[in-house]
């Protein structure tokens, strides 16, 4: 019962994987069609590359403990501490997937950041609704997990590449409700009253729901660029904590 209990975890986790590994490449897939809308300049998307070869590298990760472990409970040799082992090589697995499902909610959150900068389409709506799919999943379909828990990794080497990042942080605090991100002297939040707020040393800003996030987004890269922060200054100092 035992090797029973360890082999569905490992297979659980591997489908886990194995799915954020689908739904994170066909987010990036979008958003690359997104990028050109009409002809018009292509709308940054910091760091997809990257990330996108972060999921590929997971999942092979995932998919090399699954065959070991596989290995080790069909294999005609078993050492006396077999299940020891596999305990090990499962819980690996586990935090290996968990680790997939994180690159997959990066690139949802940077997908909401460059949709949310397009006019309104079809596609451009649908991809929004897949991208929040994947950060508040259905109950039956996962847990969600928070901005704080995920952290924050920028990308951003020009202005514009900041505000799109910014939007899918604007847009995951709008969905998380629970966090602060503070970038410096900077920081948004969502407070008691369901708005959308950013605090500076000059003072508050405030944006009601339905918040166009292109505006907040837009307020803090300014707010950031008059308080003299460089572009690696503000990568180095995001951080979310809870509200």
């Amino acid at each position: 019962m035992a090797n029973v209990s360890v082999s569905d975890r490992a297979n659980v986790a591997g489908l886990r994987a194995s799915r954020a590994w689908l739904l994170g490449r066909g987010l990036a897939a979008e958003v690359e069609l997104m990028r050109l809308p009409g002809g018009q300049e292509q709308v940054p998307a910091p760091g997809l590359p990257k990330l996108s070869d972060r999921l590929d590298c997971k999942l092979r990760y995932v998919s090399t403990l699954s065959d070991r472990i596989d290995g080790l409970l069909d294999g005609p040799e078993q050492p006396w501490n077999l299940m020891s082992i596999v305990e090990i090589e499962t819980d690996a697995l586990e935090e290996g997937a968990e680790a997939v499902a994180q690159v997959g909610r990066q690139i949802a959150q940077l997908a909401l950041g460059v949709c949310t900068g397009l006019e309104s389409s079809e596609s451009s709506d649908r991809l929004v609704d897949a991208a929040i799919a994947v950060l508040s999943p259905p109950c039956r379909l996962g847990q969600t997990v928070d901005l704080v828990c995920d952290g924050i990794e920028l990308y951003s080497h020009d202005q514009l590449g900041l505000e799109v990042e910014l939007r899918g942080i604007c847009c995951r605090i709008l969905l998380d409700h629970n966090v602060n991100v503070r970038i410096g002297d900077v920081e948004l939040k969502v407070a008691s009253d369901e708005v959308l707020r950013l605090s500076t040393p000059e003072g508050d800003s405030n944006w009601e729901a339905p918040v166009d996030v292109s505006e907040p987004a837009r307020a803090t890269a300014t707010a950031l660029k008059s308080q003299g922060m460089s572009l690696k200054e503000i990568r180095e100092a995001a951080v979310a904590k809870p509200h």
